[in-house]
């Protein structure tokens, strides 16, 4: 079925052009709002590290991150890949202030109690939320959580999934 029937030969023609413009050469020029356009997306963490070279050991020896380049070039910075694109920024510097349990990083494991066997080989000490125990917290909705500190006192969190129903 040709749409143009009815139409003029000249109108056509426009018409024609009109449609292969916006098709083709359009969307050279113009771009589709994107998730990071309409709101804010996390790019990166910064934390204050007091000794870079023992915080970068925890985090790629203990939590297995990824290190990422180093936009700084320098050693006093250190980046790592948390996933989808996020990163954890380590920068060094006089941090001495306490942090409390409640303002913590949380990673996913298959396993809270396989990492748990870990810390322990590593020596590393984590208890639940309440701090009175070794066993992990049980969520409501069945996700296990266990809590530990980086070299800084930062408070880190492991869960693992709720089991299937």
């Amino acid at each position: 079925m040709n749409i143009f029937l009815n139409l003029s030969g000249i109108i056509a023609d426009r018409l024609k052009w009109a449609i292969l413009l916006a098709t083709f050469i359009l969307p050279c020029f113009c771009q589709a709002q994107t998730a990071t356009d309409a709101a804010p997306v996390v790019d990166h963490i910064a934390i204050c590290v007091r000794d870079l070279k023992k915080s970068t050991a925890f985090y790629t020896e203990v939590m297995h991150l990824q290190k990422v380049p180093n936009p700084f070039a320098d050693t006093l910075h250190q980046w790592y890949s948390l996933g989808n694109h996020v990163k954890l920024h380590a920068i060094q510097g006089n941090c001495s202030y306490k942090h409390d349990i409640t303002e913590h990083l949380c990673f996913a494991v298959g396993s809270v109690k396989e990492f748990a066997k870990k810390l322990d080989e590593l020596h590393i000490p984590y208890g639940n939320w309440k701090g009175d125990s070794k066993e992990p917290t049980l969520r409501p909705d069945g996700v296990l959580q266990l809590y530990f500190q980086d070299p800084d006192g930062y408070w880190i969190e492991i869960n693992s999934p709720a089991k299937a129903k």
